[in-house]
């Protein structure tokens, strides 16, 4: 199904404009997509013929209708029995608001071990927009539009007794974008994609006080104890757990995602620089290809041959697929009725994905109405399909009125098929599965072949508290020299330490005996267990023993390894020192991040390795990584250590300017948040008054200082050094630092310098700043006025001052930009927005068919694309890019060549309309008095995160934090027509079609 379809520019909700679009289509002679013919649908039999797949598998049909109607989700109970979410409801519920829900969960069986399905039984009817199942307990985990249900089945007659409420408050952002797709992970605690909403566990028994928020991301809770958070993670529909026990997810455009970092680890260190715990792994938006056998049909066939519709990411886990088996991840892609097949290799210590085949992918089918939705590892290492089969997969929010009246939303409602994929060489009947009878074939499903069977044994091993398996769990762990079988599999042992841990029977032994395993996956899920232990208190064992484990498990060969032990290393673990030193210079950016978060104290000895590192000593230094130590080692190491990287410039006989400007610039950063109550809480204070023990080291900083305020006034040195040097000026007294920048702002001097200069003295915060950017404006290239605006807009103050400049024409009202002449139309201070009205000529016409009718005419208008892209690097090259020229900041414009002029045109007319919530506009009013606006990049308990025209991004400490909210509207505002001729609209349409 179509999950989320991103516009081409963020939009919300109204039918004129759309319907005025169609009028002057349809009086040009055009046809829309949804007028085209389309095929009838096609029996099981005839849908299966137009499948094409790739070389050494089979396909297969397991059920279709009447067995099956809308399926598009699957899992498998512990007898091995198949239950299918319908999602009915897709994709505007029922007829009437009285009338009952459409979903439900069937439970589909084969009676006459034929091979396939035989036999239908509604599990649970009448669930509100449930798009989600997972076998639990005696029944099932179901998701529906705001709840988490638990539905048992306690007298065994394959009908659910009830329906629990276990957690209630998610927030929808329509059908597509809710709570779902629940997976237990290997850590037994079960996680969701988008929990986002006001939540409270309902659980009997375990029901909360109160509701806790959820932002816009994952979640997850622990069934044993209902104890549930957010997590990292941006999913949609699809998430999934791989055979080593790392959890992917997906989006509309980005087919798998990954969760490299906790929530709580994004916000443990300000300067790490990480907004977001997780990451694409391999190519995502327009850098992502499909290749369908037909022509992909939508609303949005501005990204016809990539991912427009990406769901049911799914990692193989069944061990029948050759020797990549565990390495395979698939995804649906409905819109373009195909399937891709990713193998995922290691990246350092993070991970990528490379296509199956290039230019070909996994499933392709000439039948239109096939809409793959989601698939599953079967008990017997079966790869199963949920086909929808639909006409259409899109959702009215995201169809002009017009042409969402024409569709047959419900067609293919009464039709649904589950094929089930296999290797060449898996023929006949696959066999049934046979549930475990004893507590040997219990065991023997840790270390089987199929990985599904494995979390089977984990699930029904932990869930039963099975505490009298602890002797020979342990002996599976601890047996880490026995060879496997054939048909059994090392990562039993992996299953084996998250059973003891789910039993919580995990004792320090296990861990030291599991530090040394030879499976990766077995030594990272130790090194994150060995967090939870205190060394000190370990019972039976010496404390020496274990804790020697995290230092060594921090130095593992294996990057994964030590990335998670560096996130969880305790400061004062034996070889922990060196381990980060090696760490440091491994040039692997994701154990710089674990450094950051996990080793803070350890900052100080980075540096130093970092510094003396001869390889990186080279054209292209760490200067960030190292700035970064340096505030790191500032805010947590306190006096100390800014006495000994101090020391380390004074020493150091390494030539290179770059490093010692990073780390003084890293400590001006990080003594504002020191913790040391001793120190200076600014650079400047700290050299007007340094400590008696810390006086003469610190004499090398003031060095540098001095240094960087010759070199950035020095024309004759490259621009990279006085660039780099200016970072510094701020740390100057401030009759220096007015000194020096005046200079940089005059004319003559290069563009780069010239709006560094500026962007300088915004982030000093300085009082005279507005007053030094107003006097130079008449010498300010374009770039460095672009700056100023900005740093002129921030504030109430300065942005009276640049109005009544404006007024007085010493600045010219057309330097403003679009976006800023509509914000400042918009302003919520009256005596602004009246200066405003006055200069920018009143207030944006909310008349949006009156403003599309007079811009029709640039549809039928011959436009210049070489002007058009003038133009376009102008307004909109912000928070679009096409090509070379702009920044993403808004949503993907990368190829509109496929979009229909009218369609692009009132995109950019009434950008409004329909705004995807990940497009929003969101308002900040900081402590201090600054207005910031963006697109919410990240947040967690510390901060978050605004993405912002030019791609820049501001980090807002949630203390310094008066005021966060969405505004609903898009980043781009509507009124582009202030600033656009008729004539440079059709100019821009045709850069946009014809390049």
């Amino acid at each position: 199904m179509r999950w989320i379809l991103v516009c081409v520019i963020a939009m919300s909700a109204a039918a004129t404009a759309d319907e005025l679009v169609r009028s002057v289509e349809q009086q040009r002679g055009g046809r829309h997509w949804i007028d085209q013919p389309t095929d009838p649908p096609k029996s099981a039999h005839d849908s299966a013929a137009c499948f094409v797949l790739e070389d050494g598998y089979r396909i297969t049909l397991a059920a279709s209708e009447p067995l099956v109607f809308d399926p598009v989700g699957i899992d498998f109970d512990h007898q091995g029995r198949m239950f299918v979410a319908e999602y009915s409801d897709y994709p505007s519920g029922p007829a009437t608001p009285d009338s009952p829900a459409l979903s439900r969960i069937v439970l589909l069986e084969d009676t006459d071990a034929q091979g396939g399905f035989d036999r239908r039984t509604v599990f649970a009817d009448h669930l509100k927009f449930c798009h989600s199942v997972m076998a639990f307990g005696k029944g099932v985990l179901a998701c529906t539009e705001t709840q988490i249900v638990y539905l048992p089945d306690e007298n065994g007659d394959n009908l659910a007794d009830r329906t629990e409420v276990w957690f209630d408050g998610f927030i929808p952002a329509h059908p597509q974008m809710q709570i779902g797709c629940p997976r237990r992970g290997l850590d037994n605690w079960i996680y969701f994609t988008y929990g986002h909403g006001r939540v409270r566990c309902l659980r009997p028994g375990f029901e909360s006080k109160e509701a806790v928020d959820i932002p816009r991301v994952d979640f997850r809770f622990d069934p044993r104890t209902m104890r549930f958070e957010a997590v990292s993670g941006a999913g949609q529909f699809g998430n999934t757990i791989d055979a080593f026990g790392r959890r992917y997810f997906s989006s509309n455009r980005n087919p798998i995602m990954t969760d490299m970092l906790h929530l709580t680890q994004t916000g443990l260190n300000p300067f790490a620089g990480v907004s977001t715990g997780h990451v694409d792994v391999g190519p995502a938006g327009e850098k992502t290809r499909v290749y369908p056998a037909v022509t992909m049909k939508s609303n949005w066939l501005s990204h016809a041959g990539t991912h427009t519709s990406a769901c049911g990411v799914t990692a193989y886990r069944g061990g029948l697929f050759g020797d990549k088996s565990d390495f395979q991840v698939f995804v649906c892609e409905p819109v373009g009725h195909l399937v891709t097949r990713s193998v995922i290799q290691p990246d350092g210590a993070g991970l990528t994905a490379v296509r199956g085949r290039e230019k070909l992918d996994f499933l392709t089918s000439t039948d239109t109405w096939f809409r793959p939705a989601s698939l599953a590892t079967g008990p017997n290492g079966e790869l199963y399909l949920a086909d929808m089969y639909r006409l259409w997969v899109e959702h009215p929010k995201f169809v002009p009125d017009d042409v969402a009246r024409k569709m047959d939303w419900r067609a293919g409602e009464d039709r649904g098929r589950i094929w089930c994929i296999t290797p060449d060489s898996h023929v006949g009947i696959p066999a049934q599965f046979t549930a475990p009878q004893t507590d040997e074939d219990l065991l023997r499903l840790l270390s089987d072949i199929n990985g599904w069977r494995r979390m089977l044994g984990q699930r029904l091993i932990v869930d039963g508290g099975r505490t009298d398996l602890e002797p020979r769990l342990r002996q599976l762990l601890h047996d880490r020299h026995a060879a496997p079988a054939n048909t059994s599999s090392p990562l039993g042992r992996l299953h084996a330490l998250w059973c003891l841990h789910g039993l919580q029977k995990l004792t320090p032994a296990d861990l030291i005996a599991a530090a040394e395993d030879q499976v990766t996956s077995v030594r990272r899920d130790t090194a994150r267990l060995l967090a939870e232990f205190n060394s000190a208190a370990a019972a039976g064992t010496e404390p020496s023993q274990i804790s020697i484990a995290p230092g060594k498990l921090a130095a593992d060969p294996a990057p994964e390894v030590a990335f998670t032990a560096l996130l969880h290393l305790p400061g004062t673990a034996p070889n922990a020192e060196s381990a980060v030193r090696a760490a440091a210079v491994s040039g692997d950016a994701w154990l710089h991040r674990a450094i950051l978060l996990g080793a803070p104290q350890l900052a100080a000895a980075a540096a130093e390795e970092v510094v003396g590192h001869a390889g990186l000593t080279t054209a292209q230094p760490p200067a960030t990584f190292l700035r970064q130590l340096a505030a790191t080692a500032a805010a947590r190491g306190g006096l100390p250590s800014v006495v000994r990287l101090a020391g380390l410039i004074e020493n150091t006989q390494i030539a290179g300017q770059w490093w010692q400007t990073a780390i003084v610039a890293g400590l001006a950063d990080g003594l504002p948040r020191s913790t040391d109550p001793g120190l200076p809480k600014s650079l400047p204070a700290l050299l007007a008054a340094p400590p008696a023990a810390a006086e003469q080291p610190l004499q090398s900083i003031s060095k540098v200082l001095k240094t960087a305020a010759a070199t950035v006034t020095d024309r004759s040195r490259p621009d990279a050094d006085r660039l780099a040097a200016m970072e510094l000026l701020p740390q100057l007294p401030a009759e220096q630092f007015l000194t020096a920048l005046p200079p940089l702002l005059a004319a003559g001097e290069s563009a780069a310098c010239q709006r560094a200069a500026v962007e300088t003295l915004r982030r000093s915060g300085r009082p005279e700043a507005a007053g030094l950017v107003i006097a130079a404006w008449p010498s300010l290239t374009p770039a460095a006025r672009s700056a100023g605006l900005d740093l002129l807009l921030s504030r109430r103050e300065s942005t009276l001052e640049l109005l009544q400049q404006m007024r007085a024409g010493s600045i010219p009202a057309s330097a403003a930009s679009i976006d800023q002449r509509l914000n400042l139309l918009k302003h919520p201070e009256p005596a602004l927005r009246s200066l405003a009205e006055a200069l920018f000529g009143g207030t944006v016409s909310a008349d949006r068919r009156n403003v599309a009718e007079q811009y029709a005419a640039a549809l039928t208008t011959n436009g210049n694309a070489a002007a058009g892209a003038q133009v376009f690097q102008k307004t909109c090259s912000k928070c679009h890019r096409v090509g070379d020229v702009g920044s993403n900041v808004g949503p993907d414009i990368s190829d509109t060549r496929a979009r229909a002029r009218d369609a692009l045109l009132y995109d950019i007319l009434d950008p409004n309309r329909r705004v995807d919530p990940q497009f929003s506009e969101y308002v900040a009013v900081t402590t201090d008095g600054r207005i910031l606006n963006g697109l919410l990049a990240g947040e967690n308990a510390e901060a978050v995160t605004l993405r912002q025209p030019e791609g820049r991004e501001v980090t807002i400490p949630r203390n310094e934090l008066e005021e966060l909210r969405a505004t609903n509207k898009s980043l781009m505002p509507e009124g582009i027509e202030k600033d656009v001729t008729v004539e440079q609209m059709a100019d821009i349409l045709a850069f946009l079609k014809n390049r």
